[in-house]
């Protein structure tokens, strides 16, 4: 899961990080980089 998150880790600006994927996510956030399923993604911001 870590390799998913360190592309995004190493930008720094202040816009919200999302991870969209298929699959489910056990948790909250990685380290303020919030995973998203893409159903609810479309859902929400299209």
């Amino acid at each position: 899961m870590q390799r998913k998150f360190d592309n995004l880790l190493a930008v720094k600006d202040n816009y919200p990080r999302f991870v969209v994927s298929m699959g489910s996510f056990t948790g909250n956030s990685y380290k303020g980089i919030k995973p998203i399923r893409l159903r609810e993604f479309l859902s929400k911001y299209f």
